[in-house]
Formats: C-alpha cells, structure tokens, sequence
C-alpha cells in the first residue's frame, strides 16, 4: 500500500492592465522634494512610508514643485526602478508619461519570481496598474524604455510595509547576540585577572 499526499503550493502571480485603475488603500507617493541622484526618495501620503526611485542608467530629479513626477537629468527616463526599503506592497500604478517604444516592465515578487509586461509608450499618458494576486507581495518593479520616456507622473501604491522578521529569526538572532555578549564578558573579565 503506498501513502500518497498532495502539497498544493501557491505561486506569486502578477496581473498588469492598462490604464489607471485605482485599487483598494491606495496612496498617493508625493514627490516633490528636489532630491537628485541614481536614487530618490518619494514618501506616501498617509502612512508616510518611504518609496524608492532608482535607476541604473539615469541621473534621477524630483522636482521641488507641481505635478508628482521623477525626471531624468538629461531629460529621458530610460530605466528606472520602484521599491520600498526593507519591504513589500501589493500593487502600483505607474504612468511612463509622454515616450515612445517599448516600456518593458518586470516585477519581482517576495517569492524571487519575475513577471514581465511589455506596451508601446504614446504622446501623453501612459498608465499601468500592476497588481499582485492575492497572498503574492511585490519587492520591485523595473520600467526599461530604450527610447526613454520624459518623467514617471503620478505613482501610486497600496499593501506597501516594512517586512517585520519571523519571531523564529529575532529568537535566533537574540541568542547569537547573548553568545557574543558572553564571549566579550569573559574577555572582560579575564584581563582583569
């Protein structure tokens, strides 16, 4: 007789639909601090959370007034990337404004997974909203537009949090640290001997 059972395991999914589709607890990430570099930081506008703009190609710019946008500083985005430090979120919505080619779109998920989505840029807007299904937390987002595109109008995001370690993890890491503090004690207190 042989025992057979079945594991059902859930895979990160990523759904990408054209437009602005506004999705539940959604926050606005205000931008408009004047930061310049290869990463800028924007803050949303409830739970004050911060959100990274990043670009391995790009000198980014936040304007320090109007519109929120994050902008190249030779006047093309040709790739940028969207995280929030130390955690997650459950979806984005994006707005490539005023390009032209092909935005190729990845996500990574909490998972190690890569979703892709590929859209021709217009003249104007140019809105994505990304969501993670169900139980699926989103750690990035990468936007590569070879033809580049004037700014990033308008982000969104909803789900986003710092990731808190399992309390298995802070346990281990407490005992590693009174390990240490041990070792440093009886150092201690052999050099006064």
């Amino acid at each position: 007789m042989t025992l057979c059972s079945i594991i059902s395991a859930k895979a990160d999914s990523v759904t990408f639909s054209l437009g602005n589709n506004p999705q539940v607890d959604e926050e606005n990430i205000l931008l408009n601090n004047g930061m310049t570099g290869p990463a800028v930081l924007g803050l949303t506008n409830q739970t004050q959370l911060q959100v990274r703009f990043s670009s391995t190609t790009d000198s980014l710019n936040i304007p320090s007034g109007g519109q929120a946008r994050v902008e190249a500083q030779d006047g093309l985005v040709n790739n940028i990337t969207i995280s929030v430090p130390g955690g997650t979120f459950h979806d984005l919505i994006i707005n490539p404004f005023f390009g032209s080619g092909l935005a190729d779109v990845s996500v990574v998920t909490a998972g190690n997974q890569t979703f892709s989505f590929s859209y021709t840029l217009g003249v104007g807007q140019n809105f994505l909203t990304i969501v993670g299904d169900p139980g699926t937390s989103i750690v990035s987002v990468t936007i590569n537009a070879a033809n580049g595109f004037t700014d990033l109008r308008q982000p969104r995001i909803s789900g986003a949090g710092v990731t808190v370690p399992e309390p298995t993890t802070m346990f281990l890491l407490g005992l590693g640290l009174l390990g240490t503090a041990g070792v440093v004690i009886r150092r201690n207190i052999r050099k006064r001997c």
